[in-house]
Protein backbone atom coordinates (compact mmCIF):
# COMPACT_ATOMS: atom_id res chain seq x y z
CA UNK A 1 0.00 0.00 0.00
CA UNK A 2 1.47 3.63 -0.85
CA UNK A 3 2.21 5.73 2.29
CA UNK A 4 0.04 7.88 3.27
CA UNK A 5 1.67 11.80 2.20
CA UNK A 6 1.34 15.11 1.85
CA UNK A 7 1.94 17.03 -0.63
CA UNK A 8 2.17 21.06 -1.68
CA UNK A 9 -1.04 20.47 -3.60
CA UNK A 10 -1.22 24.04 -5.38
CA UNK A 11 1.73 26.93 -6.09
CA UNK A 12 0.17 30.10 -7.24
CA UNK A 13 2.44 33.06 -8.32
CA UNK A 14 0.80 36.23 -8.39
CA UNK A 15 1.21 39.55 -9.07
CA UNK A 16 0.36 41.65 -5.74
CA UNK A 17 1.40 45.18 -7.01
CA UNK A 18 4.04 47.68 -8.69
CA UNK A 19 7.05 46.29 -6.27
CA UNK A 20 5.83 43.24 -5.21
CA UNK A 21 4.87 39.57 -5.96
CA UNK A 22 3.73 36.54 -3.75
CA UNK A 23 3.58 32.99 -3.89
CA UNK A 24 1.12 31.02 -2.10
CA UNK A 25 1.35 27.18 -1.32
CA UNK A 26 -1.43 25.34 -0.22
CA UNK A 27 -0.52 22.52 2.13
CA UNK A 28 -1.97 19.44 2.60
CA UNK A 29 -0.78 17.55 6.07
CA UNK A 30 -0.88 13.81 7.02
CA UNK A 31 -1.55 12.90 10.40
CA UNK A 32 1.69 11.88 11.56
CA UNK A 33 3.89 12.90 14.31
CA UNK A 34 5.72 15.89 12.49
CA UNK A 35 5.30 17.00 8.95
CA UNK A 36 8.18 18.88 7.32
CA UNK A 37 8.66 20.47 3.94
CA UNK A 38 11.37 22.82 2.42
CA UNK A 39 11.30 25.70 -0.29
CA UNK A 40 14.32 26.83 -2.29
CA UNK A 41 14.15 29.86 -3.95
CA UNK A 42 16.75 30.77 -6.29
CA UNK A 43 16.97 34.66 -7.55
CA UNK A 44 19.24 35.35 -11.05
CA UNK A 45 19.47 38.86 -11.56
CA UNK A 46 21.26 40.76 -14.15
CA UNK A 47 24.60 42.09 -13.20
CA UNK A 48 23.61 45.13 -14.60
CA UNK A 49 21.62 45.82 -11.55
CA UNK A 50 24.43 45.53 -9.31
CA UNK A 51 23.34 43.47 -6.53
CA UNK A 52 26.07 41.61 -5.19
CA UNK A 53 26.91 40.72 -1.33
CA UNK A 54 28.09 44.17 -0.73
CA UNK A 55 25.26 46.12 -2.40
CA UNK A 56 22.39 43.78 -1.08
CA UNK A 57 22.91 42.55 2.64
CA UNK A 58 21.34 39.85 4.45
CA UNK A 59 19.43 42.53 6.69
CA UNK A 60 18.26 44.17 3.02
CA UNK A 61 16.57 41.14 1.70
CA UNK A 62 14.89 40.17 5.18
CA UNK A 63 13.95 43.51 4.70
CA UNK A 64 12.03 43.01 1.27
CA UNK A 65 10.32 39.84 2.16
CA UNK A 66 7.02 39.48 3.98
CA UNK A 67 5.97 35.61 5.50
CA UNK A 68 2.60 34.60 6.38
CA UNK A 69 1.41 31.36 7.50
CA UNK A 70 -2.20 30.48 7.93
CA UNK A 71 -5.03 27.91 7.98
CA UNK A 72 -6.90 27.41 4.78
CA UNK A 73 -10.48 28.59 4.85
CA UNK A 74 -13.29 25.91 5.89
CA UNK A 75 -15.20 25.53 3.19
CA UNK A 76 -19.19 24.83 3.92
CA UNK A 77 -21.26 26.46 1.37
CA UNK A 78 -24.25 28.68 2.76
CA UNK A 79 -27.08 26.60 3.17
CA UNK A 80 -24.58 24.27 5.32
CA UNK A 81 -23.97 27.33 7.25
CA UNK A 82 -27.32 28.62 8.22
CA UNK A 83 -28.18 24.28 8.60
CA UNK A 84 -29.21 24.12 12.57
CA UNK A 85 -27.94 20.58 12.71
CA UNK A 86 -24.80 21.14 11.85
CA UNK A 87 -21.82 21.27 14.27
CA UNK A 88 -19.37 22.21 12.79
CA UNK A 89 -20.93 25.85 11.62
CA UNK A 90 -20.10 28.50 13.32
CA UNK A 91 -23.29 29.82 13.20
CA UNK A 92 -24.61 26.63 15.24
CA UNK A 93 -21.61 26.92 17.44
CA UNK A 94 -22.42 30.85 18.22
CA UNK A 95 -25.97 30.31 19.08
CA UNK A 96 -25.04 27.52 21.31
CA UNK A 97 -22.86 30.26 23.32
CA UNK A 98 -25.69 32.12 23.34
CA UNK A 99 -27.94 31.20 26.04
CA UNK A 100 -24.71 31.45 28.72
CA UNK A 101 -23.74 34.78 27.56
CA UNK A 102 -27.14 36.36 27.37
CA UNK A 103 -27.11 35.17 31.27
CA UNK A 104 -24.18 36.59 32.29
CA UNK A 105 -22.92 33.27 33.46
CA UNK A 106 -20.21 33.04 30.51
CA UNK A 107 -16.72 33.76 31.10
CA UNK A 108 -14.03 35.26 29.37
CA UNK A 109 -13.23 32.12 27.02
CA UNK A 110 -17.04 31.77 25.91
CA UNK A 111 -16.37 35.69 24.73
CA UNK A 112 -13.31 35.11 22.74
CA UNK A 113 -14.81 31.44 21.69
CA UNK A 114 -17.91 33.29 20.47
CA UNK A 115 -15.87 36.12 18.86
CA UNK A 116 -14.18 34.19 17.02
CA UNK A 117 -16.72 32.18 15.69
CA UNK A 118 -17.63 35.44 14.21
CA UNK A 119 -14.17 36.13 12.42
CA UNK A 120 -14.18 32.05 11.22
CA UNK A 121 -17.56 32.57 9.65
CA UNK A 122 -16.66 35.82 7.68
CA UNK A 123 -13.88 33.86 6.66
CA UNK A 124 -16.12 31.01 5.41
CA UNK A 125 -18.51 33.03 3.82
CA UNK A 126 -16.26 35.62 2.29
CA UNK A 127 -14.85 32.13 0.97
CA UNK A 128 -17.88 30.36 -0.45
CA UNK A 129 -19.42 34.11 -1.94
CA UNK A 130 -15.84 34.60 -3.90
CA UNK A 131 -15.24 30.74 -5.32
CA UNK A 132 -18.80 30.88 -6.65
CA UNK A 133 -18.58 34.15 -8.25
CA UNK A 134 -15.51 32.84 -9.80
CA UNK A 135 -17.44 29.97 -11.30
CA UNK A 136 -20.28 31.80 -12.23
CA UNK A 137 -17.85 34.66 -14.15
CA UNK A 138 -16.11 31.45 -15.89
CA UNK A 139 -19.54 30.04 -17.15
CA UNK A 140 -20.57 33.77 -18.56
CA UNK A 141 -17.29 33.31 -20.75
CA UNK A 142 -17.64 29.87 -21.31
CA UNK A 143 -21.41 30.30 -23.00
CA UNK A 144 -19.93 33.51 -24.75
CA UNK A 145 -16.90 30.89 -26.56
CA UNK A 146 -19.14 28.14 -27.26
CA UNK A 147 -22.49 30.01 -28.93
CA UNK A 148 -23.81 26.63 -30.30
CA UNK A 149 -24.80 25.78 -26.40
CA UNK A 150 -25.79 29.19 -25.57
CA UNK A 151 -29.07 28.68 -24.43
CA UNK A 152 -28.54 26.00 -22.83
CA UNK A 153 -25.76 27.40 -20.90
CA UNK A 154 -27.98 30.83 -20.33
CA UNK A 155 -30.83 28.48 -18.22
CA UNK A 156 -28.16 26.66 -16.26
CA UNK A 157 -27.04 30.32 -15.88
CA UNK A 158 -30.35 32.23 -15.01
CA UNK A 159 -30.74 29.11 -12.18
CA UNK A 160 -27.53 29.27 -10.70
CA UNK A 161 -27.58 33.15 -10.51
CA UNK A 162 -31.21 32.95 -9.24
CA UNK A 163 -30.03 30.49 -6.25
CA UNK A 164 -26.96 31.90 -5.55
CA UNK A 165 -29.03 35.25 -4.54
CA UNK A 166 -31.60 33.57 -2.96
CA UNK A 167 -29.21 31.50 -0.55
CA UNK A 168 -27.14 35.02 0.03
CA UNK A 169 -30.33 36.79 1.06
CA UNK A 170 -31.01 33.66 3.51
CA UNK A 171 -27.97 33.68 4.78
CA UNK A 172 -27.96 37.50 5.20
CA UNK A 173 -31.48 37.10 6.71
CA UNK A 174 -29.94 34.20 9.24
CA UNK A 175 -27.11 36.11 10.21
CA UNK A 176 -28.58 39.50 11.23
CA UNK A 177 -31.24 37.74 13.62
CA UNK A 178 -28.40 37.46 15.75
CA UNK A 179 -28.45 41.40 16.28
CA UNK A 180 -31.06 41.33 18.67
CA UNK A 181 -29.84 39.01 20.96
CA UNK A 182 -26.04 40.37 20.62
CA UNK A 183 -27.44 43.90 21.25
CA UNK A 184 -28.55 42.64 24.36
CA UNK A 185 -26.68 44.81 27.16
CA UNK A 186 -25.94 42.22 29.19
CA UNK A 187 -23.80 40.99 26.34
CA UNK A 188 -20.17 41.90 26.83
CA UNK A 189 -19.13 45.08 25.06
CA UNK A 190 -16.48 43.51 22.64
CA UNK A 191 -18.63 40.95 21.58
CA UNK A 192 -21.56 43.86 20.25
CA UNK A 193 -18.24 45.40 18.72
CA UNK A 194 -17.18 42.30 16.97
CA UNK A 195 -20.49 41.38 15.62
CA UNK A 196 -20.88 44.90 14.01
CA UNK A 197 -17.57 44.30 12.30
CA UNK A 198 -18.50 41.09 11.21
CA UNK A 199 -21.94 42.72 9.96
CA UNK A 200 -20.10 45.74 8.10
CA UNK A 201 -17.65 43.03 6.94
CA UNK A 202 -20.30 41.01 5.34
CA UNK A 203 -21.98 44.10 3.80
CA UNK A 204 -18.82 44.86 1.81
CA UNK A 205 -17.62 40.74 0.69
CA UNK A 206 -21.38 40.92 -0.95
CA UNK A 207 -21.23 44.09 -2.62
CA UNK A 208 -17.41 43.34 -3.62
CA UNK A 209 -18.21 40.24 -5.81
CA UNK A 210 -21.86 40.84 -6.45
CA UNK A 211 -20.67 43.88 -8.11
CA UNK A 212 -17.99 42.17 -10.04
CA UNK A 213 -19.71 39.38 -10.81
CA UNK A 214 -22.99 42.09 -12.62
CA UNK A 215 -19.72 43.75 -14.44
CA UNK A 216 -18.98 40.22 -16.24
CA UNK A 217 -22.60 39.66 -16.92
CA UNK A 218 -23.13 43.19 -18.42
CA UNK A 219 -20.36 42.85 -20.62
CA UNK A 220 -21.34 39.97 -22.02
CA UNK A 221 -22.87 39.35 -25.52
CA UNK A 222 -25.85 37.64 -24.13
CA UNK A 223 -26.96 40.38 -21.06
CA UNK A 224 -29.82 41.33 -22.79
CA UNK A 225 -31.15 37.81 -22.14
CA UNK A 226 -30.37 37.96 -18.15
CA UNK A 227 -32.36 41.14 -17.26
CA UNK A 228 -34.08 39.60 -14.39
CA UNK A 229 -30.55 38.08 -13.03
CA UNK A 230 -29.02 41.55 -13.42
CA UNK A 231 -31.93 43.11 -11.83
CA UNK A 232 -31.60 40.59 -8.74
CA UNK A 233 -27.41 41.58 -8.30
CA UNK A 234 -28.18 45.16 -8.87
CA UNK A 235 -30.88 44.73 -6.05
CA UNK A 236 -28.78 43.65 -2.97
CA UNK A 237 -25.73 45.37 -4.31
CA UNK A 238 -27.98 48.55 -3.47
CA UNK A 239 -29.73 47.26 -0.51
CA UNK A 240 -26.26 46.52 0.89
CA UNK A 241 -25.02 50.07 0.42
CA UNK A 242 -28.40 51.55 1.63
CA UNK A 243 -27.85 48.85 4.82
CA UNK A 244 -24.48 50.72 5.47
CA UNK A 245 -25.52 54.11 5.43
CA UNK A 246 -28.91 52.83 7.79
CA UNK A 247 -26.36 51.34 10.36
CA UNK A 248 -23.85 54.40 10.36
CA UNK A 249 -21.37 52.60 9.18
CA UNK A 250 -18.14 54.22 7.52
CA UNK A 251 -17.83 51.95 4.21
CA UNK A 252 -19.79 54.24 2.15
CA UNK A 253 -19.03 55.51 -1.43
CA UNK A 254 -19.11 59.21 -1.17
CA UNK A 255 -17.41 62.66 -2.84
CA UNK A 256 -15.14 63.21 0.35
CA UNK A 257 -11.84 62.15 0.87
CA UNK A 258 -11.98 60.78 -2.73
CA UNK A 259 -13.43 57.57 -1.19
CA UNK A 260 -10.35 56.69 0.53
CA UNK A 261 -12.43 56.10 3.78
CA UNK A 262 -14.09 53.00 2.61
CA UNK A 263 -10.55 51.00 1.23
CA UNK A 264 -9.16 52.19 4.87
CA UNK A 265 -12.32 50.87 6.26
CA UNK A 266 -12.41 47.52 4.08
CA UNK A 267 -8.71 46.92 5.35
CA UNK A 268 -9.36 47.06 8.93
CA UNK A 269 -12.18 44.96 8.67
CA UNK A 270 -10.57 42.42 6.58
CA UNK A 271 -7.47 42.36 8.80
CA UNK A 272 -10.10 41.86 11.93
CA UNK A 273 -12.12 38.45 10.28
CA UNK A 274 -8.72 37.17 9.05
CA UNK A 275 -6.78 37.22 12.36
CA UNK A 276 -8.41 33.87 13.18
CA UNK A 277 -6.99 31.68 10.21
CA UNK A 278 -3.20 33.49 10.74
CA UNK A 279 -0.35 31.99 12.52
CA UNK A 280 1.58 34.28 14.71
CA UNK A 281 5.73 33.72 13.50
CA UNK A 282 7.83 34.68 16.64
CA UNK A 283 11.50 35.36 15.59
CA UNK A 284 13.67 33.52 18.60
CA UNK A 285 16.19 35.47 20.37
CA UNK A 286 18.77 33.15 18.97
CA UNK A 287 19.26 34.14 15.53
CA UNK A 288 21.11 30.67 14.43
CA UNK A 289 24.84 29.64 14.80
CA UNK A 290 25.39 31.64 11.73
CA UNK A 291 25.88 34.35 14.30
CA UNK A 292 29.07 32.45 16.18
CA UNK A 293 30.87 32.22 12.65
CA UNK A 294 30.72 35.83 12.62
CA UNK A 295 32.09 36.08 15.77
CA UNK A 296 35.09 34.03 14.69
CA UNK A 297 35.35 36.55 11.72
CA UNK A 298 35.68 39.54 13.72
CA UNK A 299 37.85 37.37 15.91
CA UNK A 300 40.07 36.08 13.01
CA UNK A 301 40.33 39.85 11.45
CA UNK A 302 41.40 40.38 15.58
CA UNK A 303 43.91 38.13 15.97
CA UNK A 304 45.31 39.17 12.36
CA UNK A 305 45.99 42.76 14.02
CA UNK A 306 47.46 42.18 17.08
CA UNK A 307 50.03 39.53 14.98
CA UNK A 308 51.41 42.17 12.45
CA UNK A 309 51.37 44.56 15.68
CA UNK A 310 53.77 42.64 17.53
CA UNK A 311 56.18 41.95 14.77
CA UNK A 312 56.15 45.27 14.14
CA UNK A 313 56.83 46.27 17.86
CA UNK A 314 59.41 44.31 17.61
CA UNK A 315 61.03 45.98 15.19
CA UNK A 316 60.37 49.95 15.39
CA UNK A 317 59.16 51.86 18.24
CA UNK A 318 56.01 52.77 18.53
CA UNK A 319 56.36 56.18 17.71
CA UNK A 320 58.01 55.56 14.88
CA UNK A 321 56.75 56.60 11.81
CA UNK A 322 56.73 52.83 10.00
CA UNK A 323 54.98 51.77 13.17
CA UNK A 324 52.13 54.05 12.90
CA UNK A 325 52.22 53.15 8.51
CA UNK A 326 51.61 49.50 9.76
CA UNK A 327 49.50 49.87 12.29
CA UNK A 328 47.06 51.88 9.69
CA UNK A 329 47.26 49.26 6.98
CA UNK A 330 47.08 46.40 9.43
CA UNK A 331 43.36 48.33 10.34
CA UNK A 332 42.57 48.74 7.17
CA UNK A 333 43.13 44.51 6.67
CA UNK A 334 41.31 43.90 9.47
CA UNK A 335 37.64 45.46 8.57
CA UNK A 336 38.75 43.71 4.77
CA UNK A 337 39.18 40.42 6.65
CA UNK A 338 36.06 40.32 8.80
CA UNK A 339 34.09 41.72 5.75
CA UNK A 340 34.85 38.83 3.46
CA UNK A 341 35.18 35.80 6.22
CA UNK A 342 31.54 36.76 7.21
CA UNK A 343 30.64 36.65 3.12
CA UNK A 344 32.62 33.21 3.24
CA UNK A 345 30.33 31.86 6.04
CA UNK A 346 27.12 33.54 4.72
CA UNK A 347 27.72 31.63 1.29
CA UNK A 348 29.52 28.66 2.32
CA UNK A 349 27.54 27.23 5.46
CA UNK A 350 23.54 28.31 4.96
CA UNK A 351 23.16 24.82 4.01
CA UNK A 352 23.69 23.45 7.57
CA UNK A 353 22.63 26.72 9.57
CA UNK A 354 20.36 29.22 9.11
CA UNK A 355 20.24 32.53 9.35
CA UNK A 356 16.75 32.56 11.81
CA UNK A 357 14.69 30.49 13.62
CA UNK A 358 11.45 31.24 14.14
CA UNK A 359 8.58 29.69 16.38
CA UNK A 360 4.89 29.09 15.05
CA UNK A 361 2.34 29.92 16.98
CA UNK A 362 -1.70 29.68 16.95
CA UNK A 363 -2.29 32.67 18.46
CA UNK A 364 -6.66 31.58 18.91
CA UNK A 365 -5.14 28.53 21.78
CA UNK A 366 -1.71 30.07 22.30
CA UNK A 367 -0.40 26.79 21.44
CA UNK A 368 3.16 26.08 19.66
CA UNK A 369 2.78 23.86 16.45
CA UNK A 370 5.90 24.24 14.47
CA UNK A 371 9.00 25.68 13.79
CA UNK A 372 10.61 27.89 11.00
CA UNK A 373 13.93 28.50 9.82
CA UNK A 374 15.64 30.38 6.91
CA UNK A 375 18.52 31.18 5.34
CA UNK A 376 19.90 33.88 2.40
CA UNK A 377 22.65 34.10 0.63
CA UNK A 378 24.61 34.83 -2.43
CA UNK A 379 25.88 31.35 -4.53
CA UNK A 380 28.28 31.12 -7.31
CA UNK A 381 27.21 29.02 -10.34
CA UNK A 382 29.12 25.96 -9.51
CA UNK A 383 27.09 25.75 -6.43
CA UNK A 384 23.82 25.78 -7.99
CA UNK A 385 23.08 22.11 -8.78
CA UNK A 386 22.53 21.22 -12.82
CA UNK A 387 18.43 20.48 -11.96
CA UNK A 388 17.91 24.14 -10.90
CA UNK A 389 20.27 25.56 -13.64
CA UNK A 390 19.20 23.47 -16.60
CA UNK A 391 15.43 24.59 -15.77
CA UNK A 392 16.80 28.36 -15.42
CA UNK A 393 18.42 27.60 -19.20
CA UNK A 394 15.24 25.61 -20.50
CA UNK A 395 14.24 28.47 -23.09
CA UNK A 396 17.79 30.04 -23.79
CA UNK A 397 18.42 29.80 -27.66
CA UNK A 398 21.75 28.63 -28.05
CA UNK A 399 24.02 27.22 -25.21
CA UNK A 400 26.08 30.71 -25.14
CA UNK A 401 22.98 32.65 -24.13
CA UNK A 402 24.28 33.24 -20.44
CA UNK A 403 27.45 34.75 -21.89
CA UNK A 404 25.21 37.38 -23.26
CA UNK A 405 23.02 37.72 -19.83
CA UNK A 406 25.13 37.52 -16.98
CA UNK A 407 23.53 37.17 -13.50
CA UNK A 408 24.24 36.70 -10.10
CA UNK A 409 22.58 33.78 -8.14
CA UNK A 410 20.84 34.53 -4.84
CA UNK A 411 19.43 31.55 -2.74
CA UNK A 412 17.00 31.64 0.06
CA UNK A 413 15.82 28.54 1.97
CA UNK A 414 12.77 27.60 4.32
CA UNK A 415 12.52 24.28 6.08
CA UNK A 416 9.23 24.37 8.22
CA UNK A 417 8.37 21.88 11.20
CA UNK A 418 4.80 21.47 11.70
CA UNK A 419 3.37 19.10 14.30
CA UNK A 420 -0.27 17.86 13.10
CA UNK A 421 -2.10 16.86 15.94
CA UNK A 422 -1.37 19.77 17.49
CA UNK A 423 -2.95 21.75 14.72
CA UNK A 424 -6.02 19.43 15.17
CA UNK A 425 -6.20 19.23 18.62
CA UNK A 426 -8.72 22.35 19.63
CA UNK A 427 -10.87 22.28 16.30
CA UNK A 428 -10.60 20.06 13.53
CA UNK A 429 -11.41 22.08 10.73
CA UNK A 430 -8.62 24.04 10.57
CA UNK A 431 -5.99 21.83 9.47
CA UNK A 432 -4.17 22.30 6.61
CA UNK A 433 -2.42 25.44 5.96
CA UNK A 434 -1.56 28.42 3.33
CA UNK A 435 2.14 29.49 3.54
CA UNK A 436 2.47 33.19 1.91
CA UNK A 437 5.60 34.50 0.43
CA UNK A 438 5.70 38.73 -0.62
CA UNK A 439 8.73 39.37 -1.70
CA UNK A 440 9.58 43.43 -2.86
CA UNK A 441 11.89 44.01 -5.98
CA UNK A 442 12.15 47.80 -5.23
CA UNK A 443 16.00 47.42 -3.81
CA UNK A 444 16.72 45.63 -7.48
CA UNK A 445 16.17 48.94 -9.11
CA UNK A 446 18.50 51.38 -7.38
CA UNK A 447 20.96 51.71 -10.12
CA UNK A 448 18.31 50.64 -12.90
CA UNK A 449 18.39 52.70 -16.31
CA UNK A 450 15.52 54.61 -17.77
CA UNK A 451 12.49 53.06 -18.79
CA UNK A 452 12.71 54.07 -21.74
CA UNK A 453 15.36 54.78 -24.55
CA UNK A 454 14.87 55.98 -28.13
CA UNK A 455 16.64 54.24 -31.14
CA UNK A 456 17.53 55.19 -34.69
CA UNK A 457 14.86 53.49 -37.30
CA UNK A 458 14.31 53.73 -41.03
CA UNK A 459 10.77 53.58 -42.16
CA UNK A 460 10.90 51.81 -44.99
CA UNK A 461 7.62 53.15 -46.48
CA UNK A 462 8.37 56.87 -45.53
CA UNK A 463 12.19 56.43 -46.17
CA UNK A 464 12.24 58.59 -43.35
CA UNK A 465 14.76 58.14 -40.21
CA UNK A 466 12.47 58.12 -36.90
CA UNK A 467 13.16 57.66 -33.60
CA UNK A 468 11.40 54.95 -32.18
CA UNK A 469 11.14 54.87 -28.36
CA UNK A 470 12.06 51.44 -26.79
CA UNK A 471 11.06 50.12 -23.23
CA UNK A 472 14.42 49.00 -21.59
CA UNK A 473 13.79 46.65 -19.08
CA UNK A 474 15.38 43.55 -17.05
CA UNK A 475 14.58 39.54 -16.68
CA UNK A 476 15.18 38.74 -12.94
CA UNK A 477 13.75 34.77 -13.19
CA UNK A 478 12.79 32.73 -10.31
CA UNK A 479 13.22 28.67 -10.17
CA UNK A 480 11.69 27.15 -7.22
CA UNK A 481 12.22 23.97 -5.88
CA UNK A 482 9.54 22.50 -3.26
CA UNK A 483 10.62 19.24 -1.39
CA UNK A 484 7.66 17.15 0.70
CA UNK A 485 8.12 13.84 2.51
CA UNK A 486 5.48 11.11 2.41
CA UNK A 487 5.21 8.97 6.57
CA UNK A 488 8.24 7.41 5.64
CA UNK A 489 10.73 10.43 5.10
CA UNK A 490 10.71 9.93 0.99
CA UNK A 491 11.57 13.19 -0.59
CA UNK A 492 9.64 14.14 -3.41
CA UNK A 493 10.49 17.14 -5.15
CA UNK A 494 8.14 19.68 -7.91
CA UNK A 495 9.34 22.64 -9.41
CA UNK A 496 8.17 26.46 -11.35
CA UNK A 497 9.69 29.24 -12.00
CA UNK A 498 8.85 32.65 -13.07
CA UNK A 499 10.19 35.26 -15.00
CA UNK A 500 9.75 38.98 -13.72
CA UNK A 501 9.86 41.69 -16.22
CA UNK A 502 11.23 44.70 -14.22
CA UNK A 503 12.04 48.46 -15.72
CA UNK A 504 13.04 51.22 -12.97
CA UNK A 505 9.16 52.12 -12.17
CA UNK A 506 8.55 48.49 -11.11
CA UNK A 507 7.42 45.14 -12.28
CA UNK A 508 6.34 45.32 -15.69
CA UNK A 509 4.63 41.88 -16.00
CA UNK A 510 5.16 38.50 -14.24
CA UNK A 511 5.47 35.32 -17.02
CA UNK A 512 5.30 31.74 -15.36
CA UNK A 513 8.00 29.53 -17.59
CA UNK A 514 6.87 26.13 -17.89
CA UNK A 515 9.24 23.64 -16.33
CA UNK A 516 9.92 20.05 -17.51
Amino acid sequence: MKPESHAIIDSDVRFHDRHRFETKLDIDLFQGKKNVYRVEMYFFVPKALNINPYTYTKQAFYSSTQRFIRFKTPRMRLDMLTDPENTLSPLYRINKELPALLNSSADDAAVDRTINEMKLLGCTVKGYIRDFSKFLVAEIREAEKNSSECHVRMSSLEEYLGDFVNDTKKFISRARALRGEVSNPVISGRLRASYAFFDEFLSLTIVEYFSELLKVLRQSSFSAALVESDSQLAAVIIAQDNYRKTMGYQSGFGEANENETIVYRRGVLKKFISSVLHLQIETSEWEGVLQVFFGLAAGAAMLFTMLVMVLAQSRWAMNSVPFILIAVVSYIFKDRIKDWLKIWFAKNWTHWIADRQHIIKDTTHNGTIGVFKEAFSFVSDRHVSSEILNKRNADNFTVIDGEGKPEMVMKYEKEIVLYPARLTKNDSRTKDLNDIFRFNVLPFLVQADDPYTTNLHLNQKTMELENVRCARVYHVNVVTKYTTYDIDGAAQATFDRIRLVLDRDGIKRLEEVPVR
